[in-house]
């Protein structure tokens, strides 16, 4: 079936796209709309490419698009710029989208306008695939469409441009979606308002463009040498490269989608955020007001770099601002309750922290956790730090301290039992870790916990918790079967 002519025919779509561009644009762009069915239908309907591309968007997102050509087609755009600017767009990627807006007028791919030149639908439509649906194909997690907002920007696959891309992709993500999202705005009331800072969604970029700027190296080796204070900004990578590393973050494409299906009107109407079992932002949930220190990009990095069976809902479990400062109560309240995240800030604003993938429990002086147990840092660097595979060091709880990695007198993180003091150390076998604070020993200004997910049974978690004792070393080729046992079940 024609679909693209049946609609263009169509007396009711044509009708219901003219009042979508009158709503947006005024009585003159309705006008236009007539004009541009029409034109599609003569000039690109019967294009296989055009029948690809109009097959990805529903008979109302078909409606949608021609109320946004009807923006695009009269003077260069600007009701599209005044729109997206409304909707939330950041204005890092507003000029870039216009850029590609612009050459969409045959005949003015360089962005100009010989004032003869007649707007092109079918290339509307690419890009609204390549940023909405992952490009004709259909493949790809859209990076179709990211690349051609580098290309829009004008300084192509530059490191500089990726990171201005990345930066308003997730500044325009938290713009346009926290005006529906619960999730984001219960993470307002929790503490993300206070604290925003829009510098740290720099430091996401950066974090997340770590395996495109320095392949195969731990963040480690990075930041202790001080390659990522040395980026070239001007260095080019190819396509292939850039399509490999995009691929492997996908929480880039599904923030591309939100923004721009936002801007285009063409989300799916069956689906909300209640559906997506791995959200980019997690509900929070018992949570108090203005409990947390973390931001928006804070958390954006921390639940991106969870298992996804943990990044739909965080618990409140404890936070300093709200609860007794003391090892003692927040045993009480973080014990059995499953993985957690425990978020450090220290008195001179350095914010870094732990991934703990089992329950927290009094180890005896000995360990529990498991090789998913990372550390992180948020502030002055945002970056994660895995296990080294060497042991398994990875969680010792009691009444005098809380630690993570390493051994006694020298944990890759370790807070004291008044919870106002911790130390934290790079040189540990467990984790490839920098020294977490630039404080050594630090004093700390707030502590919180999160359990990730689903809460566990309480009886289930003190059955099937245990702790691996000092004297069994993995390494020395003795292994705790039952332990191994509690971990595999």
């Amino acid at each position: 079936m024609d679909m693209f002519k049946d609609l263009c025919c169509s007396g009711f779509a044509r009708r219901t796209a003219e009042e979508l561009a009158e709503q947006y644009g005024g009585e003159q762009s309705k006008g236009l709309v007539g004009g541009l069915l029409t034109q599609l239908a003569s000039e690109g309907g019967n294009s296989e490419a055009t029948q690809n591309l109009l097959a990805m968007f529903t008979g109302k997102q078909q409606m949608s698009l021609e109320a946004v050509a009807g923006m695009v087609s009269e003077s260069g755009g600007e009701q599209l710029r005044e729109h997206a600017t409304e909707k939330g767009l950041d204005p890092s990627l507003l000029d870039g989208v216009m850029n590609l807006v612009k050459g969409m007028k045959s005949g003015g791919g360089d962005g100009t306008d010989d004032g003869g030149s007649k707007f092109d639908p079918s290339m509307l439509l690419g890009l609204v695939a390549g940023l909405t649906k992952g490009g004709a194909s259909g493949a790809g997690g859209g990076c179709d469409g990211f690349l051609q907002l580098l290309g829009g920007s004008g300084d192509g696959s530059s490191m500089g441009n990726i990171m201005q891309i990345l930066e308003g992709l997730a500044k325009s993500f938290f713009n346009i979606k926290g005006k529906s999202s619960p999730a984001i705005q219960s993470w307002q009331v929790a503490g993300a308002a206070e604290n925003a800072n829009d510098k740290n969604f720099v430091k996401w970029a950066l974090s997340v463009l770590m395996d495109l700027l320095f392949p195969g190296r731990k963040p480690k080796e990075v930041i202790e040498e001080g390659g990522d204070n040395d980026i070239d900004t001007g260095d080019k990578k190819d396509d292939g490269d850039v399509k490999g590393w995009f691929d492997g973050h996908p929480e880039i494409g599904k923030m591309q989608k939100d923004v721009f299906d936002d801007i285009f009107d063409t989300g799916d109407d069956d689906q909300n955020e209640d559906d997506d079992p791995s959200p980019i932002v997690p509900m929070p949930t018992d949570y108090e007001d203005n409990c947390s220190c973390l931001d928006n990009a804070a958390i954006l990095f921390l639940n991106s770099n969870l298992l996804l069976e943990y990044r739909k809902n965080w618990r409140f479990l404890y936070s300093s601002r709200n609860h007794s400062k003391s090892l003692n109560e927040m045993m009480e309240r973080i014990c059995y309750k499953g993985p957690t995240i425990l978020v450090v800030k220290d008195t001179s604003g350095n914010i870094f922290g732990c991934h703990a993938s089992t329950s927290w429990i009094d180890t005896e002086e000995g360990w529990v956790g498991n090789g998913e147990c990372f550390l992180f840092s948020i502030s002055p660097k945002m970056a994660v730090f895995h296990s080294t595979g060497k042991d398994e060091n990875f969680q010792k709880l009691s009444s005098s301290l809380l630690a993570m990695g390493g051994q006694a007198g020298c944990h890759g993180l370790e807070l004291a039992d008044d919870l106002a003091s911790g130390d934290c150390n790079a040189n540990i076998d467990t984790f490839h870790t920098i020294q977490l604070s630039q404080d050594k020993p630090f004093e700390i200004e707030h502590v919180e916990v999160w359990g990730l997910g689903a809460e566990p049974d309480m009886d289930s978690e003190k059955r099937n918790v245990r702790p691996r004792q000092p004297n069994l070393q993995t390494r020395g080729g003795n292994v705790d079967m039952l332990d191994l046992e509690s971990q595999i079940m």
